[in-house]
């Protein structure tokens, strides 16, 4: 059986994948068919790089893609075009809340009115008498 899948290359913790069609009876980094893209997963955001015409050839001729694999081909469109669906939306990552966009601008309160620095410098003072008395 011919599968598609992803075979490691890349210095040590730094990994980086090939996308490659290959005999499902060979091991992750052995002999390959053939290399149809790349993807490199520490850059941000990662980079997927497969050529969709040669994807949908293979699937075509029954090559079975991992689970990762199918996600990448998902993505790069590749998936949906052997399928026949309608390509995915461009997957963007949902803006981050931040405490200031959860308020609206309308219901916000005026900021409470912090004490002066001199109000609080003359404070100080007493504060160590009190303690040197002790």
């Amino acid at each position: 059986m011919v599968k598609i899948r992803l075979m490691r290359v890349g210095k040590r913790k730094q990994p980086s994948y090939r996308v490659v069609v290959a005999d499902s009876r060979s091991p992750r980094d052995g002999r390959i068919i053939e290399a149809i893209g790349h993807y490199h997963p520490r850059q941000d955001p990662s980079e997927i790089v497969i050529q969709n015409e040669r994807a949908v050839y293979w699937l075509g001729k029954g090559a079975q893609p991992s689970d990762s694999v199918r996600k990448l081909l998902t993505i790069s469109g590749a998936w949906s075009e052997f399928t026949g669906e309608a390509p995915p939306a461009a997957v963007a990552a949902p803006p981050k809340a931040t405490p200031a966009a959860s308020v609206k601008a309308d219901d916000a309160e005026p900021p409470a009115e912090l004490p002066e620095a001199e109000d609080q410098a003359a404070a100080a003072p007493d504060a160590d008498a009190d303690s040197e008395s002790r």
